[in-house]
C-alpha cells in the first residue's frame, strides 16, 4: 500500500495527479483454453512469462467472456452485452456485409478523448465491408493486423469454399489501411510481437499509451495447415504424445514468449511503473470443433467454444499493475468482459459519469485495485435467438437453456496432462523475461516479487477442482428450449449436478431474468453473404472493403512473389497428419438469408433500456408464478 502511495506522489510531482494517465496494455489470446496456462495448475504447457504476471498481479478466476470471437471483442470494446449491439450470434464471415454498428463508441475512442495514443495490433474481426468500419476509423491511431477472423500463420491468407460460388481466398495483412506484403512468410505471432515492441520503444512518454494486442494465437488456421509453429518450438514438447496437441503447445509457447517480450520492452523504457497489463482469452478452446479445432483444453470445465458451458464462457484472465494495492492474489469475484471499458476508463483518469448511463459493463477499478467485493452479482452470458439458447449467472447460480450445435460440443474434452509431463519449474518463472523485468521493477519500486513458496500457494488456489459428486445429475438442455439446467457453479464449477428439480423457484427466477433481458434484445441482422462482390480477386488478391466503389489502383497491383518463390523466407513446420474436414461445409449459402436493418443506437449509447433487469438480489427470492415464455425465439423468422 505504501509503495502505491509513493508511486502516486511521484507522479503528482511530475505534473499533477489530474494529468496522470497509466499506460494500458490489453493482450488477447484467441481460442485459448483454461488448462493451457500453467498458472491454473497444469504442467503440460509451461507459460512462465504469463505466470510471472499472474503470480505478481491478480488472477481473475471468475472472469466471463462471450462464447465466441466477434461477440467477445464487441463486448470488450463497447462495454455492451452483444444482445444490445446485434452481435450475439455467429462471428462475422469474410464475405458478410456486417459490422459492429457505428452508433457505439469504442474503448480506444474514449481513451483518445483522454489524450491517449492508441495502437491496434492483430485481429480485428468486427467488420470491414465498408471503410468506415476499419479499426483506423474507429479509434486506433495505427493498426497492423488482419480484418477477418483467421489467417494462416505464415502466408497470412484466408480461404474457403462457398456453395454456388466456389473457392474464395486472399491475403489479409494491413499496415494501417495499406497492404503489408512485406510481412508475408513471417510467423504471425512474431509479426505482432515485433510491432508491439517497436511501438513501445518509439513511444513518446509525455503521452499515455493504449495498446490492444489481439493475437492470432492460438486460433487454428486454414484447413490443411490448421496448426503452425516453428519446428524448434514443437521439439520442446516431446512429452506430449498427440502431434496436434504438441504443435498447439508450441503455439501457446510462442504466445507466452510474446508476453515476455512486451513486458521486457516496457521495463527497458521505464514504463512498467505506470502501466496496467491485462491478459485474457476471448473464449474457450474449440478442442475438437469443426471447422477449426485447435486441440486446446478447457479442462476440467464442461463444453467448448461456442457453447454456454463454463469451458466456453469462463475465460482465463489476469491483471498486473503497480496501481493494484493488494497483490498478488487469486480473485473469485465476478467480472465480465464488458466491465473492462468502464474499468479501464476510470483507471485512465476518466470520469465514470461521462460514459453512457446504459452501458452493461460495470466499473470495477476500485474493487480490483483494493481487493473489494465485485460490483456485480449478475452476468448475462448470452441470448442467441437464432441458435435458440441462453444462459445467465446470478450469484452462485447459473441457468442454461437450449443447445449450441445440437449439443455436439457439450461434453468434457481436452487434455488434463499426463504423468510424463515435466514437473512445474518455478525457477523458470523467475528467470523468464517477464519474471526478470518484474524483479528489476521491484528493485526500484519496493514491491516484492513472489517467490517460489508464494507462487505455489497461488497456483493451488487458482486450480479448479470439480468437487465431490455424490450423485451426479447430468443435464442436457433440449434444442427446443423446453428443458433447462441449473447449477451452483461456485461449488460445482464443472457443471455435473443439475439442481433445477431441487430448486425450482431459483430456476424460475433466473428464467424471468432472461425474459427481461430478451425484451431489450437487438435482433441479429440478416445480411446475406456476398462472395462475388467480396472476392479478393477483385482487389489484387487481397481481402478489402467491397462496398466503397470500384477497387483502387493500389489494390490491383500484382502481389509480390510468395515466400516459397523467394526461397529464403521462414517456413512452417510440417503438419501432423490428423486433420479435420475443410471448412467449406460449414459456410452458409450466400442466398440463405434476407436482409433487414437492425435498430441503430445513438453514438452516446442512448438506446432503449427496455428489458434491462434491476440489480440482482443477494439471493433469488420466491417469485410469483411465471409464464413459461420461450426466451430464445427468433422474432425475425
Amino acid at each position: 500500500m505504501l509503495a502505491a502511495v509513493l508511486l502516486l506522489a511521484a507522479l503528482a510531482a511530475r505534473g499533477g495527479l489530474a494529468a496522470y494517465r497509466p499506460n494500458i496494455i490489453v493482450i488477447v489470446g484467441d481460442d485459448l483454453g483454461w488448462n493451457d496456462l500453467s498458472f491454473h495448475g497444469s504442467d503440460e504447457i509451461p507459460t512462465p512469462n504469463i505466470d510471472a504476471l499472474a503470480y505478481n498481479g491478480a488472477i481473475l478466476n471468475q472472469h466471463y467472456v462471450q462464447p465466441i470471437c466477434s461477440p467477445s471483442r464487441a463486448a470488450l470494446l463497447t462495454g455492451m452485452y452483444p444482445i444490445h449491439t446485434g452481435m450475439q450470434g455467429q462471428p462475422i464471415l469474410e464475405s458478410e456485409p456486417r459490422a459492429l454498428p457505428l452508433g457505439h463508441t469504442l474503448l480506444p475512442e474514449y481513451l483518445q478523448q483522454l489524450g491517449y495514443v492508441t495502437h491496434g495490433i492483430g485481429k480485428w474481426h468486427l467488420g470491414f465491408y465498408r471503410k468506415e468500419f476499419l479499426p483506423t476509423r474507429r479509434g486506433f491511431d495505427t493498426f497492423l493486423g488482419y480484418y477477418n477472423g483467421i489467417v494462416s500463420y505464415y502466408d497470412h491468407i484466408l480461404e474457403g469454399s462457398y456453395p454456388g460460388y466456389g473457392w474464395l481466398g486472399g491475403y489479409d495483412m494491413r499496415r494501417n489501411e495499406s497492404v503489408a506484403w512485406d510481412l508475408q512468410g513471417r510467423y504471425a505471432t512474431d509479426v505482432f510481437t515485433d510491432e508491439a515492441v517497436d511501438i513501445i520503444r518509439a513511444h513518446d512518454q509525455r503521452l499515455p499509451l493504449f495498446m490492444y494486442l489481439a493475437h492470432l494465437a492460438v486460433h487454428a488456421g486454414n484447413a490443411g495447415k490448421l496448426l503452425e509453429a516453428p519446428q524448434e518450438e514443437i521439439d520442446k514438447f516431446r512429452h506430449i504424445a498427440n502431434p496436434n496437441r504438441r504443435t498447439y503447445a508450441a503455439m501457446v509457447s510462442k504466445l507466452d514468449q510474446s508476453v515476455g517480450s512486451v513486458v521486457a520492452a516496457l521495463q527497458a523504457r521505464g514504463m512498467l511503473e505506470s502501466s496496467i497489463i491485462l491478459f485474457m482469452s476471448d473464449n474457450g478452446a474449440p478442442t475438437t470443433q469443426d471447422p477449426y479445432p485447435n486441440w486446446g483444453s478447457n479442462a476440467p470445465h464442461r463444453g467448448q467454444k461456442g457453447t454456454l458451458w463454463e469451458g466456453a464462457v469462463r475465460g482465463a484472465a489476469l491483471i498486473w499493475s503497480p496501481l493494484l494495492n493488494r497483490r498478488p492474489r487469486v480473485s473469485f469475484e465476478l467480472m465480465h468482459v464488458t466491465d473492462w471499458l468502464p474499468t479501464l476508463y476510470n483507471a485512465a483518469g476518466g470520469r465514470p459519469y461521462d460514459l453512457p448511463p446504459d452501458l452493461d459493463g460495470v466499473d470495477q477499478w476500485t474493487s480490483l485495485a483494493n481487493d473489494l467485493p465485485s460490483r456485480r452479482s449478475e452476468i448475462l452470458l448470452n441470448i442467441d435467438e437464432r441458435a435458440r439458447n441462453a444462459a445467465v449467472r446470478q450469484n452462485n447460480w447459473k441457468l442454461v437453456i437450449g443447445q449450441a450445435e445440437g449439443g455436439k460440443y457439450d461434453g468434457y474434452v481436452g487434455s488434463s496432462g499426463s504423468r510424463t509431463d515435466p514437473p512445474f519449474n518455478f525457477s523458470a518463472v523467475l528467470s523468464s523475461p517477464a519474471g526478470r523485468s518484474l524483479a528489476q521493477h521491484s528493485a526500484r519500486s519496493g514491491w516484492p516479487v513472489s517467490r517460489e513458496y508464494a507462487m505455489a500457494g497461488l497456483r493451488a488456489r487458482a486450480q479448479v477442482r470439480c468437487g465431490p459428486t455424490l450423485v451426479a445429475k447430468p443435464c442436457d438442455p433440449a434444442p427446443t428450449a423446453d428443458k433447462q439446467c441449473l447449477y451452483d457453479v461456485q461449488n460445482d464449477p464443472c457443471e455435473k449436478n443439475n439442481l433445477a428439480d431441487i430448486y425450482p423457484t431459483v430456476a424460475r427466477a433466473l428464467k424471468r431474468t432472461l425474459v427481461r433481458y430478451r425484451a431489450g434484445l437487438v435482433p441479429q441482422p440478416n445480411a446475406p453473404l456476398d462472395p462475388a462482390a467480396a472476392d479478393p480477386k477483385r482487389f489484387g488478391g487481397v481481402w478489402s472493403p467491397w462496398q466503397d466503389g470500384p477497387p483502387s489502383d493500389a489494390l490491383q497491383e500484382e502481389a509480390p512473389a510468395t515466400p516459397s518463390e523467394q526461397g529464403d523466407a521462414e517456413q512452417p513446420a510440417e503438419q501432423p497428419a490428423e486433420q479435420p474436414p475443410a471448412p467449406a461445409e460449414d459456410k452458409p449459402a450466400a442466398d440463405k438469408q434476407t436482409p433487414t436493418k437492425p435498430p441503430k443506437a445513438s453514438k452516446a449509447g442512448n438506446k432503449s433500456g427496455a428489458g434491462r433487469p434491476a440489480a440482482a438480489p443477494a439471493k433469488p427470492k420466491e417469485p410469483a408464478p411465471a409464464e413459461e415464455e420461450d426466451v430464445t425465439t427468433d422474432d425475425s423468422s
